[in-house]
């Protein structure tokens, strides 16, 4: 990946890589040619540009500032948080096994839960690795543990909780999609793994499982959910596996780690 650093900050530039180790990046002082790189800014941190779509092009994870702040704040009894199954004194631990740009996740991570995810495309993972490095001072900050890594080999393993599954919505739509769409389909053409990804939670330990979907997609791997929460534009599927019990608001990944 090549990587743009005009104002040379390398400094500062090293820091912020201890946040994502796993990406290659090949600095220089202008931007190549043709196609995709990221530009490193010390005050802005780690975003994604196109050449071929100019200076309008970028892609950057903010949660302190703009749109996911304001959402992230702003959240009450939004349709994610009830499908999920927050609810009065229980905030269930969630495993996030398509964490993405991390934006249902914060949400949930300031309503109370514990939230542990993976994401495992590199460069979205380190756009996100970044915004969560300059959320430090965020009260919902540790209650987020994120990792670049493929959760088809982690879901198996989840002993307990709810596990959230975001596969990329694929269908056309008659509005043309965001810049962060274009960026994401263009990172991640492959990335409706969703049939997989619920296969390998219904083996998990978990107590429940939601999927997010657009409101007329077809349900993952042809399993039909026990319950389905619709909203103007998205629906949740919900494959309830057991009784949630107070075990399920732990965070088990912190009891694995000592």
């Amino acid at each position: 990946m090549i990587g743009v650093d005009d104002s040379g900050q390398v400094l500062s530039r090293a820091d912020a890589e201890s946040a994502w180790p796993w990406l290659t990046v090949h600095w220089q002082l202008t931007p190549p040619e043709q196609g995709c790189y990221v530009q490193w800014m010390p005050d802005d941190g780690l975003s994604l540009k196109s050449v071929e779509s100019g200076d309008r092009s970028s892609l950057r994870v903010d949660y302190q500032r703009g749109p996911q702040a304001r959402r992230i704040h702003a959240v009450t009894g939004e349709l994610l948080t009830r499908a999920l199954g927050c609810q009065q004194g229980r905030r269930p631990a969630i495993f996030d096994a398509t964490f993405g740009l991390g934006h249902d996740s914060t949400v949930l991570a300031n309503v109370g839960c514990y939230v542990s995810g993976c994401e495992s495309n590199p460069i979205v993972a380190a756009l996100t690795a970044d915004g969560l490095r300059r959320s430090v001072n965020e009260p919902w900050i540790n209650r987020i543990q994120f990792q670049y890594r493929d959760a088809l080999s982690v879901l198996p393993e989840v002993p307990s909780g709810v596990i959230y599954i975001d596969p990329m919505f694929q269908e056309r739509r008659r509005a043309a999609p965001s810049m962060e769409m274009q960026f994401m389909h263009r990172l991640m053409p492959n990335a409706a793994r969703g049939d997989s990804l619920l296969e390998a939670a219904l083996t998990s330990g978990a107590a429940r499982i939601v999927v997010k979907r657009s409101p007329k997609a077809p349900v993952l791997a042809g399993r039909v959910p026990s319950t389905m929460m619709h909203g103007k534009a998205v629906r949740f599927d919900i494959y309830p596996l057991r009784k949630v019990t107070p075990e399920d608001c732990q965070p088990w990944w912190i009891e694995q780690q000592r």
